[in-house]
């Protein structure tokens, strides 16, 4: 097997903390609901942040704890669905800040929830075609500026980040993708120069069905057993749903707890969620060299992905 392997990490956060109980003075809500119903206690948003400043600030410490230079990276690979600019990408804008060579792929992605996974996908396929060198993959989202603040039932929800992985490919590294997509335009969407607007109960039920088989397609794919992978991450939108995947995946309790969640503090980042939990598990010296990762995204197209990834983390 051969494939792209994590090799730094970085992340960014909002400006702002935003408590549960900051959010009941402007909205028919509580802390002990907003906990009840996805285990969220804060989030950042971004008041001076742009997106591009997130993603920027995330992406230099990845580069850096990968320890290469800026003229190792050949693909620099944005996901999010709330760039500064319809055009050009935030990733033009990274590549600028970084001072990344010219000759570099620089592109955005927009694969909701999931992007981050299929952002790593895409940067396996490049580099197999360039195999000395480095991609950047970044997760980056400032969705506080497409939430409607009347809207209890998502404007508890969300956070503002960035989160980025350098990735680098091996002949012997392990990589295995699986995704896929359910059409749905309406149960999740944010339409032009308008809000977030989510059917909760309809979302719900989707990812509890669609994460635990992605997961046990991955096993399958992969040769691995749950028991042989180090960590589960998925993407950080609500407790219950990771519990409900961790449940459906083992009824082994040890292997239940390698279910990652850092939501509590970030809220739910969309293509951010995944790489920005998978940074703060670095800093917690969770994940080093040689773990076994599994991590899976789902959200709005309703699309959905996982990757099966090593690390090579210093």
């Amino acid at each position: 097997m051969a494939g792209i392997k994590i090799t730094g990490l970085g992340k960014a956060t909002g400006d702002v903390t935003v408590t549960n109980d900051d959010l009941a003075k402007t909205v028919d809500t509580s802390d002990s609901w907003i906990r009840e119903k996805s285990g969220i206690r804060t989030r950042y948003f971004a008041r001076k942040k742009s997106n591009a400043d997130m993603a920027a600030e995330a992406a230099a410490m990845a580069v850096k704890h990968a320890g290469i230079a800026a003229e190792e990276i050949a693909a620099c690979i944005v996901c999010t669905f709330t760039s500064d600019d319809h055009t050009p990408a935030t990733a033009c804008s990274v590549c600028g800040r970084l001072g990344l060579p010219e000759e570099v792929l620089a592109l955005d992605l927009n694969g909701a929830c999931a992007g981050f996974i299929y952002g790593c996908h895409l940067a396996n396929g490049l580099l197999a075609l360039q195999p000395e060198k480095y991609a950047l993959i970044i997760g980056s989202e400032k969705i506080s500026s497409f939430i409607n603040m009347e809207d209890r039932s998502t404007c508890v929800l969300f956070g503002d980040g960035a989160g980025a992985a350098v990735v680098k490919w091996d002949d012997a590294a392990e990589f295995v993708f699986h995704g896929g997509c359910v059409p749905d335009r309406q149960v999740l969407h944010c339409r032009r120069n308008s809000f977030i607007e989510m059917g909760g109960q309809e979302v719900y039920r989707f990812a509890v069905s669609k994460v635990p088989a992605c997961i046990k397609k991955l096993l399958e794919k992969s040769g691995r057993s749950a028991g042989e992978i180090d960590y589960f991450v998925c993407h950080q939108a609500n407790e219950r749903i990771i519990d409900a995947a961790a449940r459906r995946i083992s009824t082994e309790q040890s292997e239940k707890e390698k279910f990652f969640k850092n939501l509590y503090h970030y809220g739910n980042t969309s293509a951010a969620s995944i790489p920005i939990a998978l940074c703060e598990m670095a800093q917690q010296g969770l994940i080093g060299k040689h773990s076994r990762l599994i991590c899976t995204g789902f959200g709005a197209g309703l699309s959905y992905g996982g990757m099966y990834i090593t690390s090579e983390i210093k």
